[in-house]
């Protein structure tokens, strides 16, 4: 290991490496707890500096680490959520597989295009160098509100024999940065052996490294599968990480192939030949590099643990969707990407270059203008037990986790405990039966180095009864549900399950299919499951305008009325679509068009007791929330409202409360600041009241065993916290969130 403040003689470089540029100013006395130096200017929502602080027992027990394959994938995609990570105070690392070499040639792809005649100088080790100090910028903007903090730059080693670049953030060292530097495929589908997905599948036996221009890493390496792997396993023991974010391991397929799909020949290796997706290769393997690297982890250090929540993030596919970051959190997403893309042409004192100008041209462009989980979050997560007490379930470390409420009615969890089963992936659902027990419902993912030994499955088990001095509810074991596309690579896209059990007991089981459309399963009480149905999508799911067909987004949501038929509702790029069956117990049909205004989530549908059906989504570009209505023996959906703006962007969780008496609506969705947003009242909410319990995934909200609205929330540090109303009431007000991260009771 050689830190580069040892090396001798430093160059001018290396010396603004270490001071952050022209006159930078170290931020003196500024604590963990005070993210932006005074007078920054960096104090409000529109800056790079941290607005909201966390509590402050989540921030010290909470670690993040993020894995991307280039180095703007993290401010694309995983943002805003890098920054409220990055300005927490809590660790905030990310490590870069590859160095994002491409052809070397740092200039924006607008001017390449108006002067094709022209040569362009080329350097790979360069511009991998300046993509590292764009992101260095980026980061530092993110944490401190300014681009040229000073950073410690070294090389180091996470396994014996191969050096990385090491970058700590000098004032925050909370912040850290890693780069393998592993090459890139250099295309975005094209089948290369020297690739992320080359080494996955075999093709190669090694992938070489890309030595940047000065970097204190000592030379170049080949690094095997295994090596990658066990590279990431160390990195996640050092940091023990609570949440790990990556990219989308199952991307959604191009409508059309290319018929010349590796160049109308043969590719070296057969297991090259794969379908092309709407993303880039490097995206998805770094996210299977990871999610075998966790399972590793995970199986090595399980005395010592940490609960640790994976989130995958959308990638290049954003594109096609409608975009859904509002106003005041798309505006810092942006100004980070242009920092990091140099678009201000700001001279940090390196030749080498100072940021990525091929994505100046898209910095501000459709990747930036969305943030997508590929798990929507279930809005069934959280349900009520037979002797009334609240369960929550989560995916934590490969497995489902359990939470129960330690008496019914009150804000305090036992939990969490494990249930046993592992190749969990995302998000889980939890549906009661008419005699009581609840019934789960996942997927399971399992990797295999070749593509034909892959695929996705919907997985479920049944409650058998309570354990323990706690009564934890206590499971089967996961059974199989399949998917409805036996072909594996077809599985991959299967989206999560959706599931309704309807007055009669029938169990539904919804998920997205490889075709953009839907697939279902059904289990009449005490039956057995059917086999897999499979239904058109409505015309009405088209492609917008000049985009590619995607489908329909994951998310599904199902509803019985009181006809006794059921609904089925997703978001397409244009609008919100409907399935419906005409009679109990008859085939899902495509139904019509809802004429509703496009969605940029997916959409939460609820049966209230007047037999309305009742949607709840957000609008793209503004992520407000409208409230739409099919009220009881009509045909025209009406929407009802469109709520004060709440910001944040993801699902909308809601229920009805009161129903027999005076009938109100209790929403939750994430806000601005990564906290959670409750609106409610009798009738239709017109205003959100904001808390700083910064959460994942979606808040789940359920009525207690008192007819009680609860709104549930699991923090980056893996505890589990709720806030209830204190009468059945909509109006009535809500008790107070834990002043501290709570303390589960663990069984």
């Amino acid at each position: 290991m050689r830190n580069i403040q040892e090396m001798a003689p430093v160059s001018r470089r290396q010396a603004l490496w270490l001071t952050g540029g022209a006159a930078a100013t170290v931020l003196g006395a500024a604590g963990v707890w005070q993210l932006l130096p005074s007078g920054s200017g960096a104090s409000d929502d529109s800056s790079g500096g941290a607005s909201h602080a966390q509590n402050a027992a989540e921030v010290r027990s909470a670690s993040y680490v993020h894995v991307i394959a280039h180095a703007d994938d993290g401010l694309f995609f995983h943002n805003p959520d890098l920054k409220l990570a990055i300005s927490s105070g809590a660790p905030a690392v990310t490590v870069c597989l590859t160095g994002g070499e491409s052809d070397g040639v740092n200039e924006p792809l607008i001017v390449r295009r108006k002067d094709k005649g022209r040569k362009f100088p080329a350097s790979r080790p360069n511009f991998v160098r300046a993509r590292m100090n764009g992101l260095r910028a980026a980061h530092s903007y993110m944490a401190t509100g300014r681009w040229d903090a000073p950073w410690t730059i070294e090389a180091d080693e996470l396994i014996p024999g191969f050096q990385v670049e090491k970058n700590t953030l000098r004032d925050f060292p909370n912040v850290k940065i890693y780069w393998m530097e592993l090459q890139e495929a250099r295309a975005l589908v094209a089948p290369r052996p020297a690739s992320l997905r080359g080494l996955w599948v075999g093709a190669t036996p090694t992938l070489p490294t890309l030595l940047p221009t000065e970097s204190p890493v000592e030379g170049a390496y080949a690094y095997t599968r295994q090596n990658v792997i066990d590279s990431l396993v160390k990195l996640f023991s050092q940091h023990n990480p609570t949440v790990v974010r990556t990219l989308d391991p199952n991307p959604v397929h191009r409508p059309q192939q290319d018929p010349n799909f590796g160049n109308g020949k043969k590719p070296p290796v057969p297991s090259l030949r794969l379908p092309e997706y709407l993303d880039h290769q490097d995206h998805t393997y770094s996210a299977y590099f990871t999610l075998q690297a966790l399972n590793e982890y995970w199986a090595q250090t399980r005395q010592s643990l940490r609960h640790t929540s994976v989130e995958h993030y959308r990638g290049y596919m954003n594109a096609n969707l409608p975009y859904n970051l509002g106003p005041v959190l798309l505006a810092p997403k942006q100004a980070a990407t242009d920092i990091y893309a140099w678009s201000d042409g700001r001279d940090c004192g390196d030749p080498a270059g100072c940021g990525d100008l091929k994505v100046s041209t898209y910095a501000s462009g459709a990747w930036s203008r969305s943030t997508r989980t590929t798990a929507p979050g279930a809005v069934d997560w959280v349900a009520q037990l037979s002797d009334g007490r609240l369960a929550a379930f989560a995916v934590m470390n490969g497995t489902t986790a359990v939470w129960t409420e330690h008496q019914a009615g009150q804000d305090l969890w036992d939990g969490p405990t494990p249930i046993a089963g592992g190749g969990l992936f995302g998000q889980v659902s939890a549906v009661r039966r008419p005699d009581g027990k609840l019934v789960l419902f996942g997927v399971r993912t399992t990797l295999a180095q070749a593509h034909t030994e892959q695929f996705r499955e919907v997985v479920t088990c049944e409650q058998t009864g309570y354990t323990g001095a706690q009564r934890t509810p206590a499971f089967g074991p996961w059974q199989s549900l399949g998917s409805p596309d036996k072909d594996p690579l077809k599985s991959m896209e299967m989206g999560f399950p959706s599931v309704l059990v309807d007055g009669n007991g029938t169990t539904t089981m919804v998920v997205r299919d490889w075709s953009g459309s839907i697939s279902y399963r059904q289990q009449p009480a005490n039956g057995a499951w059917s086999g897999w149905t499979s239904v058109a999508a409505p015309a009405s799911a088209g492609p917008a305008p000049r985009q590619p067909y995607v489908g329909v987004q994951d998310g599904i949501s199902l509803v019985s009325s009181s006809d006794g038929n059921l609904h089925v509702f997703a978001a397409a790029a244009r609008a919100v679509v409907q399935w419906s069956t005409t009679g109990p117990g008859a085939p899902l049909r495509p139904a019509q068009p809802t004429g509703l205004p496009a969605s940029c989530t997916p959409v939460t549908a609820l049966s209230l007791q007047d037999g309305t059906i009742r949607l709840l989504y957000r609008e793209p570009n503004s992520a407000q929330v409208i409230v739409a209505d099919l009220p009881a023996g009509t045909q025209s959906w009406r929407v009802t409202d469109t709520l004060d703006t709440v910001g944040g962007y993801g699902r909308v969780a809601g229920v009805e409360v009161n129903a027999s008496s005076t009938p109100g609506l209790v929403l939750a969705t994430r806000n601005n600041n990564g906290g959670v947003s409750v609106a409610a009242a009798s009738g239709v909410p017109d205003s959100w009241v904001d808390a700083q319990r910064f959460h994942l995934h979606l808040p789940g909200v359920v009525l207690d065993a008192k007819g009680r609205a609860v709104v549930v929330v699991l923090g980056a540090d893996g505890q589990l916290s709720s806030v209830r109303k204190t009468r059945t009431s909509a109006d009535s007000p809500l008790t107070q969130w834990p002043t501290a991260a709570p303390i589960s009771h663990s069984n």
